[in-house]
């Protein structure tokens, strides 16, 4: 495949809005494009959102812009550990974005509460393959109102790695000696190790019955694949141009970074990590009408439509797949049949407190060099 012609890309008119804005944000051009809804010169005081570097874009919370006449106050963090870290510590805000193993947690660390889904008008069009989940319903309550959804797999150039292909992929790119200098993996537990417990054979499904052997298995594995990886990162963008610009030749990531390169993500023989993350409710939010607001802002089918169409993300709204092509879905390497896919994914759930903290540690080591 050709390198990314950005201004080539921009000119047809072949990116969608926040491709553009990531691209050129990658590229070192600042960017001052208009947002997709005005906002009031003389905005009140908004609701508070701490969420995902890259998820404060106007676009994902339009109902609630148009209907108080400005954005969530963004902050952001780099991965949920760190933004619980963050809340133990005594920040505090109305509405918060963490993933599905999160909440249970959460929730035994005091610092979020139920939500009432009868003030949710969007509810009832959500897939219950979602709600559902024992670590987002759980104890009689409902503790998180589900979003976004994807897959975290192998993203490869076919030209550099030119001995897989579909039908013929596996994990084991990763450890491959061919590959040496050439990977780029996500700075998180909650990504990278997990995708390396399921390559060797951890049910990921059955956390709770991991043990710290088990953990120290993986992190031996992973060091043994220390010498292919180039680039640890946080930063999907810079992830994606590495791949761009022939840095590398793998990366494990999202489906959005495949539809950003135009790379195969992988459908590896292990099966890949199935994510799905969404919003929370601050024990003590001081604006609780606002912060429903905007949940319900969240899940709306117009932004399921600007989710699927805009980022290439699922969304827990089925309605907005009635938007979208299953050639458009084909291109963002999303599914065609989300139930299926969303019934047959490898959905983590909860070790213990005392596995999780031990892997948070022990990434926190294997990326420094230990």
């Amino acid at each position: 495949m050709p390198k990314y012609d950005l201004a080539k890309k921009i000119v047809n008119g072949e990116l969608s809005r926040r491709q553009m804005i990531k691209a050129l944000g990658a590229a070192g051009v600042i960017t001052s494009l208009s947002p997709l809804v005005a906002k009031s010169a003389f905005a009140k005081e908004q609701v508070g959102l701490f969420t995902w570097g890259g998820y404060d874009d106007d676009g994902l919370y339009s109902g609630y812009i148009n209907k108080h006449g400005g954005a969530p106050e963004y902050t952001t963090f780099g991965d949920a550990e760190e933004g619980l870290q963050k809340l133990r510590a005594g920040y505090v805000t109305d509405v918060i974005h963490p993933c599905y193993s999160d909440p249970p947690r959460w929730q035994r660390a005091g610092v979020i509460q139920p939500i009432d889904t009868s003030r949710l008008a969007s509810w009832g069009d959500l897939f219950p393959q979602l709600t559902g989940m024992g670590s987002v319903n759980f104890d009689g309550a409902q503790w998180m109102a589900p979003v976004d959804w994807g897959d975290t797999s192998l993203i490869y150039n076919p030209d550099k790695v030119n001995w897989m292909s579909p039908g013929n992929e596996s994990l084991g790119l990763l450890f491959d000696d061919r590959m040496e200098g050439k990977v780029a993996i996500l700075d998180s537990a909650a990504d990278s190790w997990y995708l390396v417990a399921i390559y060797h054979g951890i049910d990921v499904t059955r956390m709770e019955h991991v043990t710290k052997a088990q953990v120290d298995s993986v992190y031996e594995a992973l060091r043994k694949m220390r010498k292919n990886v180039k680039i640890y990162t946080t930063d999907t963008a810079t992830l994606e141009q590495a791949l761009l610009d022939e840095e590398v030749w793998c990366a494990l990531a999202w489906n959005e970074s495949s539809w950003n390169t135009g790379f195969p993500m992988m459908s590896p023989k292990e099966g890949t990590l199935t994510w799905s993350c969404g919003l929370v409710i601050h024990k003590d939010a001081p604006n609780l009408d606002l912060a429903y607001d905007l949940i319900e802002a969240s899940i709306s089918a117009e932004t399921s439509e600007y989710l699927l169409n805009e980022w290439g993300y699922g969304h827990s709204n089925k309605k907005g797949y009635e938007t979208i092509s299953a050639e458009a879905l084909a291109e963002r390497g999303l599914a065609p049949d989300p139930i299926a896919h969303l019934e047959g994914g490898n959905f983590s759930n909860n070790p213990t407190d005392e596995i999780t903290d031990y892997i948070e540690m022990q990434w926190a080591e294997f990326t420094a060099g230990g």
